[in-house]
């Protein structure tokens, strides 16, 4: 059974409630978020802490991918910097920030990350699927990449295997020449295919479940 977003709180209405919280309270509690990774870093990680009296009393991570989904084509700092402060408040301890639901502790932006990264199904082509002067042999995978067809085309190769199905948490090239030994992978950064060989393995992605 698939998710809605709109089950889930966005971390904007859970700060909302902790500010409003942190102000009845005689001690001060302060947000603090950081920067893990480089700046500029096409792989972006930040930590959120919530400290009382010096003291920190919950912590949040979370990390982005520049251009994995619409946010993070232009933002996906100041999204990785909002899921992970969703994530620190889910985690403190002393009330309950996790959302309106106890069984929907994943945030929206969370929730939406899930929704993006999900499988897209197996396309099965004839012998020659051709896209603007690149031919793909045997199966393919989803719709190529500008940045293959780019490459493929600087490097007169019109010809490819799709290996997007094998290389999850490997090294191998997402594609390789059919005539000759020139391999393709995508740019740093870029997250891995999920491919799906059947609609029934789309199940583990979309349920009820918290997946964090």
């Amino acid at each position: 059974m698939g998710f809605n977003l709109d089950d889930y709180e966005p971390v904007q209405s859970r700060f909302a409630r902790f500010i409003d919280w942190s102000l009845t309270q005689e001690n001060f509690y302060s947000v603090v978020s950081e920067m893990l990774s480089a700046p500029g870093a096409d792989i972006c990680v930040f930590k959120t802490s919530i400290i009382c009296d010096g003291i920190v009393i919950a912590t949040g991570h979370a990390e982005e991918v520049r251009g994995a989904g619409n946010v993070n084509r232009t933002s996906h700092a100041e999204n990785c910097e909002t899921s992970s402060l969703g994530r620190c408040l889910s985690n403190f301890p002393r009330h309950n920030f996790a959302g309106t639901d106890v069984n929907k502790r994943p945030s929206r932006e969370e929730m939406s990350k899930v929704q993006n990264t999900a499988p897209k199904m197996r396309i099965t082509q004839s012998p020659s699927a051709k896209v603007d002067g690149v031919t793909v042999k045997g199966n393919q995978f989803g719709d190529l990449p500008d940045w293959l067809i780019l490459e493929a085309s600087q490097a007169g190769v019109t010809q490819v295997w799709d290996n997007r199905d094998k290389v999850a948490g490997t090294k191998r090239p997402w594609f390789k020449d059919v005539n000759g030994d020139k391999a393709f992978w995508p740019p740093r950064g870029t997250p891995n295919p999920i491919i799906a060989t059947h609609e029934d393995d789309l199940s583990e992605f979309l349920t009820d479940e918290e997946p964090f």
